[in-house]
């Protein structure tokens, strides 16, 4: 029977990643972003990417283009944009699981894949509708054929091992831009400087380099010059940036590494008294280079909490090093001290607010109004049954995981816990949390009563990608401040941007009728008062204000 485990393994962590990536809405911004930049390609005529009908000058195109192609075949949902996302982070620990197989670390190739698909940001990045797990898994490609090439004696072998990396580097430029190149090369001069082996960097990455530019050079230079005239523009992407939050980085790796971070004394002491041979590894010299060079570079483009995906090519290095520590530990023979210590901490933590989550949701369920706001995770009207059904599951796989005594069961019992709570997560968050993220089915919702053919639609900036999105066009007019789209109204000309003198005309001539679609209560205060009132009664003009949690609609 064990021999069918792995296969088993396989099977439940795919599901749950097919599975996630139905359940949540579309986040707003920057999931409806590039959900409607896929759609507009998949419903175009062309492969140039496109927000709200202007090019997008800072977009990567292979991802998008991949994404619009899935919604072509499986529909314009966010579901059909998230399954690459998710197919690639699968692929990319299967490829993660072969390099460390090839190395001789097989038992820690099979940890670091679940430790790498159960990690918090991991599975986030791969069930978000975002076009930047193809760059991920294009990096981990070139890397891993990288490695296998610097380990390769005979020269054919290794000729088509670097043709494969090249083939990943162009893949990683043109769904990565700038770091597709900067990162595979500044993790193979490490390495070979590591090994005592710098004469190889003079030979080694001529083949993929000259491979990578055949791959995306004409396609990257014709999308360029197409949306922004600069033949190069496409190296640019994601460049590091003047307002990078380099010191972020750090807090968002150990976030991101939630719940395997909890693990790290249990790593320590695998490392402890095998530091020697573990640094003697290529392996784990090769992930110490991957995960150091790339984690300082990406740094550089960190901006904020928002941006913590860019991060993500960084987890493979941290999930073999993660893993060769467990596995070391494990095979010590001790009785799991550290591990234990953190388990009995989630039990300890866990079960005392569980109780008093539910014991407060009740009594305010029985005495609405009595319980202060403040204290009350989950409102009135919201369901927190299932959450609190959700963490009592979860506590009970941490106990028997803390009850055995054998390292595999252990191991496979806290994964059952991690893999329940990340596919329960969509029913788990507050509603009035993500509400004001989440704004889409309310666009639908409230926009129906005013939508004809004839209806002219309006967005301000940080609203119209979301717009566009929500009611399946790419015509929305900008009004208000043009923000993002500035660049695009500056090629396209003006006629998508309307003042609040346009806007007057146009409803004071009766044409058509006009819906405007906002976030912003200033937008809605500036409005012109005659035509707020006089207007909106006959129908002329009809304001959708997506209001933050608690306030009235209008």
């Amino acid at each position: 029977m064990k021999k069918y485990y792995p296969f088993l393994v396989v099977f439940c962590l795919v599901l749950l990643y097919l599975a996630a990536i139905w359940l949540r809405p579309p986040f707003h911004p920057g999931e409806t972003r590039e959900l409607e930049i896929a759609r507009e390609i998949a419903s175009g005529n062309d492969w140039i990417p496109r927000l709200n009908g202007f090019p997008c000058h800072e977009t990567p195109l292979l991802g998008v283009l991949v994404n619009g192609l899935f919604m072509k075949w499986f529909g314009e949902t966010p579901g059909a944009a998230r399954l690459p996302g998710a197919l690639v982070t699968l692929a990319s620990a299967g490829l993660l699981y072969w390099l460390c197989r090839r190395s001789g670390e097989e038992r820690g190739g099979r940890v670091a894949a679940v430790i790498f698909l159960l990690s918090g940001l991991v599975f986030l990045g791969g069930t978000w509708g975002m076009a930047g797990a193809l760059f991920r898994f294009s990096f981990l490609l070139t890397m891993t054929m990288f490695f296998f090439a610097c380990r390769e004696k005979l020269l054919l072998r290794r000729f088509g091992l670097l043709t494969f990396a090249g083939f990943g580097m162009g893949m990683a430029i043109l769904s990565g831009g700038f770091p597709g190149v900067v990162l595979p090369l500044a993790t193979l001069v490490l390495f070979l400087l590591w090994q005592n082996e710098w004469k190889r960097i003079f030979t080694l990455p001529w083949i993929p380099l000259i491979w990578a530019f055949v791959i995306a050079g004409p396609t990257g230079v014709a999308a360029s010059l197409q949306n922004s005239g600069e033949p190069l523009g496409f190296l640019l992407m994601n460049a590091p940036v003047a307002e990078a939050s380099f010191w972020l980085a750090l807090p968002i790796v150990i976030a991101g590494a939630l719940p395997w971070i909890l693990f790290l004394p249990g790593v320590i002491a695998g490392y402890r008294g095998h530091c020697g041979e573990a640094f003697r590894t290529p392996l784990l010299r090769y992930a110490v280079c991957m995960g150091g060079a790339g984690g300082v570079l990406l740094a550089f483009s960190v901006t904020g909490w928002s941006s913590a995906p860019v991060l993500l090519p960084c987890f493979p290095a941290f999930a073999i090093l993660f893993a060769w520590g467990l596995v070391r530990y494990a095979q010590s023979g001790k009785l799991f001290r550290e591990t234990d210590r953190v388990l009995r901490l989630i039990l300890f933590c866990g079960i005392p607010a569980l109780v008093v989550l539910f014991a407060i949701q009740v009594f305010n369920r029985w005495l609405p109004g009595r319980v202060p706001a403040e204290l009350l995770l989950y409102r009135s009207g919201e369901n927190f049954y299932f959450p609190v059904f959700a963490a009592m599951v979860f506590l009970i796989w941490v106990g028997m995981a803390l009850g055995t005594r054998e390292a595999w069961a252990k191991f496979a019992c806290f994964c059952v816990a991690v893999g329940f709570i990340f596919l329960a997560h969509p029913a788990l968050l507050p509603p009035h949390l993500i509400v004001d993220r989440t704004p889409v089915d309310f666009i639908v919702r409230e926009s129906r009563r005013a939508l004809t053919p004839e209806t002219l639609v309006l967005a301000d900036s940080g609203m119209a990608s979301a717009t566009a999105w929500a009611l399946r066009r790419a015509d929305i007019g900008i009004y208000g401040n043009p923000g993002e789209f500035a660049a695009g109204m500056e090629s396209a000309g003006p006629g998508r941007f309307y003042s609040q003198d346009r806007l007057a005309a146009i409803i004071q001539s009766g044409v058509q009728p006009v819906l405007i679609v906002t976030d912003s209560e200033k937008l809605v205060r500036e409005m012109p008062a005659a035509l707020e009132k006089s207007y909106r009664r006959r129908g002329g003009l009809f304001i959708v204000h997506y209001r933050k949690q608690g306030e009235a609609n209008l």
